[in-house]
């Protein structure tokens, strides 16, 4: 059975362009342009993984949903990948200490992201 990735991002180029790119690799995909949106998604289409926006409406409704989805007991184990056209992601993704206070955040990537990157980050938060 294929996994279902969910995308939360406010671009609409990005989410078709990576929808094209996960759907050649027989990926699920669902896709939402908000982060209330994205959560209600999460809750009602029980994904596989989270591809989260950092910046998506304003500079902090990314975070927001990543600390609603870490927060909420059904959607806490659900891996989220964050993603942002920020540079130094690596050092976003520190911030959040993976393990300790946002066990659910595996990845923090810079856009644009290799495709392939992507899927190999996707199945490593997925195994």
């Amino acid at each position: 059975m294929p996994k279902k990735i969910l995308i939360v991002d406010d671009d609409p180029d990005f989410r078709d362009s990576t929808r094209s790119v996960l759907e050649a690799q027989e990926y699920l995909v669902i896709s939402a342009p908000k982060g209330e949106e994205g959560f209600k998604k999460a809750r009602n289409e029980a994904p596989d993984a989270i591809l989260l926006d950092v910046m998506i409406e304003n500079d902090s409704a990314g975070l927001e949903t990543a600390k609603k989805l870490r927060d909420d007991p059904s959607l806490s184990r659900i891996p989220v990948i964050l993603l942002t056209g920020i540079r130094g992601a690596e050092q976003l993704l520190e911030s959040y200490r993976p393990g300790e206070n946002w066990p659910n955040v595996k990845a923090a990537l810079e856009k644009p992201v290799d495709p392939g990157y992507l899927i190999k980050t996707i199945e490593k938060a997925t195994s």
